[in-house]
């Protein structure tokens, strides 16, 4: 049992789904604003999992890493194609539905055959869309929206790249460090989605 990652898990979790529900709340409609709700929700759902992970739920291994997964390789570029709608216009349903259907074909890969570098990649391409499209939108009245989706993204960057989820920083877990700053990170796309819509 692992109580202090377990609490960090909680916290971004509970992060992931209030941005997940505010971000629906101002989809209207929009099929990539809802699937970029969707992936926070995803990302939600990793967490909770986390929760019980950490807390001895041993007996749920499989599923937990298999959510996580599928929140790093699915629910990340969801967020990705609502910014691109965001910045760069209509995405018609057709077109969200066969990228999200390419998207699960090689989430379901990389589950059997470990696809090396593609969680990295798709993210990588995920977060540079967000901070595209908020420089574009870092204009009048969506000035603080866009910082928020840019501080999103580059946190994120930051918890994967630099954080990680091994070892200790100044005798905390790294993984706890990780979970908080991704909490921040979610609610600050969360936010940005809605405003920028």
């Amino acid at each position: 049992m692992q109580l202090s990652t377990a609490i960090s898990d909680l916290v971004l979790a509970v992060s992931a789904t209030w941005a997940g529900l505010r971000a629906l709340s101002s989809a209207k409609g929009s099929l990539p604003k809802r699937g970029g709700a969707w992936g926070l929700f995803a990302v939600a759902a990793g967490a909770y999992l986390g929760v019980i992970f950490f807390l001895g739920g041993d007996w749920i291994t499989g599923i937990y890493r298999l959510v996580v997964q599928f929140a790093g390789t699915v629910g990340i570029p969801w967020i990705g194609i609502a910014f691109f709608y965001l910045g760069f216009g209509k995405i018609p349903p057709r077109n969200w539905y066969v990228l999200s259907a390419g998207l699960l074909v090689l989430f379901i890969l990389d589950s059997l055959y470990a696809l090396g570098p593609y969680s990295t990649a798709i993210g990588a391409i995920s977060f540079v869309t967000v901070i595209i499209v908020c420089i574009q939108k870092y204009k009048g009245s969506h000035k603080t929206a866009a910082l928020y989706g840019i501080a999103g993204a580059l946190l994120f960057i930051l918890a994967g790249l630099v954080i990680g989820t091994v070892g200790h920083i100044s005798g905390i877990p790294r993984v706890d460090v990780f979970h908080y700053v991704l909490a921040v990170a979610v609610y600050c796309l969360g936010y940005s989605q809605r405003k920028l819509g």
